[in-house]
């Protein structure tokens, strides 16, 4: 079995959730799209992060990766072992990476 890493179908490896890149495009669906770090990536999308703003407050709805992503990491490194990491990648990019107070004000731009 392969090192616990996660990583793209495209090769590219992620060990930090900070990696990842970040799009916020679909304002009007409150959607963040987590993009692989690797800029030639055929995947480009790995997942999604929603959420809905009320009163000026942000309220995280759903967060998740693609299944070809979870798939493929799956068959390499074991389900639960990457369950478990891309759970802690997504509690990262919400907790950590993504800066709220600039998703607000982009939001309130719409």
């Amino acid at each position: 079995m392969e090192e616990a890493v996660i990583q793209c179908p495209c090769g590219r490896k992620i060990k930090d959730p900070h990696e990842y890149k970040l799009i916020y495009l679909r304002k009007g669906a409150m959607e963040i799209d987590i993009l692989c770090p690797n800029d030639a990536c055929y995947l480009k999308e790995l997942g999604y992060i929603k959420f809905e703003i009320n009163n000026d407050q942000i309220k995280f709805k759903k967060a998740e990766f693609y299944p070809p992503f979870v798939t493929w990491n799956s068959s390499r490194i074991g389900f639960e072992k990457t369950r478990e990491i891309l759970k802690e990648h997504l509690k990262t990019l919400i907790k950590e990476v993504i800066d709220w107070d600039q998703i607000r004000k982009q939001a309130k731009e719409k």
